[in-house]
């Protein structure tokens, strides 16, 4: 049933989250026991981004 999920996959999505959470996290010195809100922040960040470049690229056609 879910033998063809890599199509509906973004591999670098968790890798692009990772990399964001961590800068916004050392942007704000670091602070101890944050990690989560990083990371949701960093989810939140780059689903905006994407929304933002699926409109400019609608918005082309």
């Amino acid at each position: 049933m879910y033998e063809d999920t890599e199509k509906f996959v973004d591999m670098d999505f968790e890798q692009n989250v990772r990399k964001a959470a961590y800068h916004l996290w050392e942007d704000d010195g670091r602070p101890f026991g944050k990690e989560k809100d990083y990371w949701f922040r960093a989810i939140e960040m780059l689903m905006a981004e994407r929304a933002d470049d699926k409109a400019a690229g609608e918005a082309k056609k």
